[in-house]
């Protein structure tokens, strides 16, 4: 049985480099993307970029690594009994 059918698509991304706290990654569909990091870190990867990786674009859009939506809401409220 071969892996690639176990993991899904979706979740396999390749590290290209890491810089401090910045991670490139490879993702599936062949897109690069920069994850995570200060702002030294950013500007380190983009420095690296532009000298042996000239295929890579980054915009300006900028997303951490392991961010969390705010949480999700119960679909049903709890509703207390009064004790009789």
């Amino acid at each position: 049985m071969k892996l690639k059918n176990l993991i899904p698509q979706r979740y396999r991304r390749q590290l290209i480099r890491r810089f401090g706290r910045a991670e490139l990654v490879r993702l599936p569909n062949g897109q690069y993307e920069l994850l995570g990091g200060n702002d030294a870190d950013r500007a380190a990867a983009f420095e690296w970029t532009s000298l042996f990786a000239h295929e890579i674009v980054f915009t300006h859009f900028h997303r951490e690594e392991k961010v969390r939506c705010r949480p999700r809401q119960p679909w049903f409220r709890a509703r207390l009994q009064p004790a009789l």
